[in-house]
């Protein structure tokens, strides 16, 4: 579907998707450390959680 709705910026996102869910997961580790002790962090956690599901799912083609 990305490469329908904008073909020139297709490979770029795909790429940067990619890193992302790699290098994402290094934030849980300060979060997880000191616990998820209120619902900031909670909130923060699952956002990141989140966020790192997105990124897998449109980087997970990277390279194919």
């Amino acid at each position: 579907m990305l490469e329908r709705v904008s073909p020139t910026l297709a490979k770029p996102v795909r790429v940067a998707s990619f890193w992302t869910a790699i290098v994402l997961p290094f934030l849980y580790v300060p979060l997880l450390a000191t616990g998820l002790s209120d619902s900031a962090e909670t909130l923060t956690f699952l956002g990141l959680l989140a966020l790192n599901l997105l990124a897998l799912y449109v980087g997970h083609s990277y390279r194919r």
